[in-house]
């Protein structure tokens, strides 16, 4: 198992945690690399021929075959799995941090105290329904949980947690989408040089980081809309000496004035939103970019061109993993919304490019091909990227 790398917030793991926190990264591995692999022939086996039959037609779309396979009891069984897996994961990080939650908010407190960069919460900030109503991936709370005073529950859940839901594949730095992002910026737009940089959703903060490293003398901000998840990003970016700027904002409507950023990035993201916020967070993101810069998301690949069975189960997620816009949102036109959002239609691009694991140096460590049979790949395989340019 790939280890994390220690900062001054991560939870620290007594080793009975420890151990139950290892198990359920098999545990996952196990239910995705070797239960969920059998979905296939429970479909190809069973539920078409079943289907075909009753019909007289095979399935349609990712609808009808969720139908075909709702009754199967290998699907039921792996579902069953993943989802109770999913669960088990976050008690078992959740529980490292309920024991030592003071502790970890006064190291915040005091890692962030002098430190360079900055930390901007706003006590009258409306939370957006799409996040204030969900637990996103299962995790209690979601992104908008505040439990005290300084809390930074959400960050930690995220950034422990997460790093086992994704089996390693993000790197020791939980950095690895990032890298991934600025790998592609720099092969595709190697005259970018950005001085003033934006990631909109932000989370924890290892990919502001990741944007801050790869153009260390840019002036790098990352805005989300929970506290707890941006109180743990300031320290955990202030015990590296990451002088990264974090602030309580949302993404569709900021705080920041006209063409304040040449880079502005929205990486997997735009999922955890809601069909009438994408429209806004890509016109503010017009708006905050000056002439020439650029705008760049990293999102699961739409739906567009794949079986009826590759997307069932590629949308295991919205229906099974609190992920309601999951769906929507890989049926979306995002290309052409962004030229509705005033993107020059020549500037609008859509391309896949390296994945999370390789970008990030990981192949050697991390078995990177994506066996994932149901919901998102969790960083194996390859990045699909879009974006546009402000001329």
């Amino acid at each position: 198992m790939l280890q994390q790398e220690p900062h001054a917030v991560l939870p620290e793991a007594t080793q009975d945690e420890l151990a139950r926190q290892e198990y359920m990264f098999h545990l996952g591995k196990f239910c995705q690399r070797e239960v969920n692999t059998g979905l296939r022939a429970s479909y190809e086996n069973r539920a078409l021929p079943e289907y075909v039959a009753a019909h007289g037609r095979e399935p349609a779309d990712r609808h009808q075959v969720r139908k075909a396979m709702e009754g199967q009891l290998y699907y039921q069984l792996s579902s069953s799995m993943q989802r109770t897996t999913q669960e088990m994961l976050w008690n078992s990080v959740d529980e490292t941090i309920q024991r030592q939650l003071p502790e970890l908010i006064d190291k915040a407190a005091r890692v962030s105290a002098d430190a360079p960069g900055s930390l901007t919460l706003d006590p009258d900030f409306q939370m957006p329904k799409y996040i204030a109503g969900n637990d996103h991936h299962a995790m209690p709370g979601g992104y908008s949980g505040d439990l005290m005073p300084g809390d930074v529950t959400a960050g930690a859940l995220y950034d422990r947690g997460g790093f086992i839901y994704t089996q390693g594949l993000f790197g020791a730095r939980m950095d690895g989408i990032g890298k991934a992002a600025v790998r592609f910026i720099r092969e595709r737009f190697p005259d970018l040089e950005p001085t003033r940089i934006l990631e909109m959703g932000c989370t924890a903060g290892g990919q502001t980081i990741a944007l801050h490293d790869a153009w260390p003398d840019a002036k790098t901000h990352g805005i989300d809309v929970g506290a707890a998840v941006l109180r743990y990003a300031r320290a955990r970016a202030a015990s590296w000496g990451k002088p990264v700027h974090f602030s309580q904002q949302s993404a569709e409507h900021t705080r920041f004035a006209d063409a304040s950023f040449d880079l502005v990035t929205c990486l997997a993201t735009l999922h955890e939103t809601s069909r009438s916020a994408v429209p806004n967070i890509f016109a503010e993101a017009y708006r905050l970019l000056a002439p020439g810069g650029l705008f760049v998301l990293s999102e699961l690949p739409p739906y567009e061109g794949a079986t009826p069975f590759e997307v069932f189960s590629r949308d295991w997620d919205t229906l099974n993993n609190n992920e309601p816009f999951w769906g929507a949102v890989h049926e979306l036109d995002l290309c052409q919304l962004m030229r509705e959002a005033g993107f020059p239609a020549d500037t609008v691009f859509e391309t896949f490019a390296a994945g999370v694991a390789s970008a990030n140096a990981l192949d050697t460590d991390v078995p990177v091909e994506n066996k994932k049979f149901v919901g998102s790949t969790r960083g194996g395989g390859q990045s699909w990227f879009a974006g546009a340019r402000k001329l």
